[in-house]
């Protein structure tokens, strides 16, 4: 439960600062680019309607590759290593004159692949960069305690909300005292220090077991 509230707001952070970068576009949270894809094409303003729809596209490329990633012997690792990479070449694109696109992008890729974090049965057990699902299932397990049944169950996907919006005003504030994308140093850090938690939890789990 720690590493999911650890990589929401790690999400939340990176999708602010994309938003303040990419001027109101998002790097993680496709269904208010899918809003704003359809509201930019309706008003004729088709190169506002392309870069929505070009961010879609290269998150749903992140999907992918997670995807891929998960199905390794240490996928979890694996996502979170290209993770961290991917954020952090958004970072270094951004000290490039010659980068030919907007470097926020190469942070969509990273955030569609986060979303392979936590895979179950091939299907995502834990969303990530987007908490719509979450604050339903807070509200579903509330109604249910309040019917009598588990008192604390919806606390845990309210928790991945909390996560994602603490995330997202340190990335806001931290993204106006900075003014650019090497405000992405810092989630690189901490995907950093996530990643290499993981990898030795799970390498004492597999020793554990194999002793």
């Amino acid at each position: 439960m720690v590493l999911a509230v650890v990589l929401a707001a790690t999400a939340g952070y990176v999708d602010a600062v994309g938003f303040l970068d990419l001027g109101g576009y998002f790097v993680s949270f496709m269904s208010g680019n899918t809003t704003r894809m359809g509201a930019e094409f309706t008003n004729g303003r088709l190169a506002g309607a392309g870069k929505a729809l070009g961010l879609i596209g290269l998150f749903f490329v992140g999907c992918v590759l997670g995807g891929l990633l998960a199905r390794f012997r240490d996928g979890r690792v694996a996502v979170l290593v290209a993770t961290t990479l991917l954020v952090a070449a958004a970072g270094l694109a951004d000290t490039q004159s010659w980068f030919p696109v907007p470097a926020a992008l190469v942070a969509t890729v990273g955030m569609g692949t986060m979303n392979a974090t936590f895979l179950r049965g091939g299907e995502v057990a834990v969303p990530l960069t987007y908490v719509t699902g979450s604050v339903v299932k807070a509200g579903q397990r509330l109604a249910d305690a309040l019917l009598g049944g588990p008192r604390w169950e919806w606390v845990r996907p309210a928790l991945i909300w909390a996560g994602l919006a603490c995330g997202s005003v340190l990335g806001g504030w931290v993204y106006s005292t900075v003014g650019n994308l090497q405000s992405l140093w810092p989630a690189v850090l901490i995907l950093v220090v996530t990643t290499s938690v993981t990898w030795w939890v799970r390498r004492q789990a597999r020793s554990s077991t194999a002793g």
